[in-house]
């Protein structure tokens, strides 16, 4: 399935709502994202590559894999409870944002305010009860978006974003650069 197919997917099941999110708003690229199809990752691995500097690259692969180990050590549900800023993001913004996994294509936000609440703090019950009925909307939505377009496509299973990237590095499983 095409990048632009799932947008299409996802963009008729949520036309005709108003959202806050914008290309550059990273409020929500703080947390854990999971990788069902890893040909996504293949993707990503290559647009990075493509648009970093051999230096920058290098500096995103240590980051990748200082990130997954601490994630490995805490276990996945300690490492949810904390705010992991995406190795992706460069001056708040995606570098690989048209090929940016299908977890980050599916959140939708109507408040952006509610959005940076939520980062700026480790307990849901000290958002507004407001607050936190957006934010249970836009996990919702989000799951509900994502089961649907992995229904449409093979699922090679869940792994974490920065636990599959690292594989992948180390398997050599993405196009390397030429020269």
């Amino acid at each position: 399935m095409r990048w632009e197919d799932i947008d299409e997917q996802i963009a008729t099941k949520v036309r005709g709502q108003q959202f806050a999110c914008r290309r550059g708003c990273a409020w929500c690229c703080h947390q854990l994202i999971v990788l069902t199809h890893w040909d996504d990752g293949r993707q990503i691995l290559d647009a990075a590559r493509e648009r970093m500097t051999a230096e920058e690259f290098e500096a995103f692969v240590e980051r990748l894999r200082a990130q997954s180990r601490e994630i490995h050590e805490l276990g996945h549900e300690a490492a949810e409870a904390r705010r992991w800023t995406c190795p992706l993001l460069k001056e708040g913004e995606c570098v690989v944002y048209d090929v940016r996994p299908v977890a980050c294509r599916s959140v939708f936000s109507p408040d952006a305010d509610t959005c940076r609440a939520m980062m700026e703090t480790d307990d849901f019950d000290t958002l507004t009860p407001e607050q936190q009925a957006t934010a249970t909307a836009i996990g919702e939505r989000a799951f509900s978006l994502q089961i649907a377009v992995n229904d449409q496509r093979p699922v090679d299973g869940p792994v974490e974003l920065r636990e599959l990237l690292v594989r992948l590095i180390d398997a050599g499983d993405y196009r390397r650069p030429s020269g």
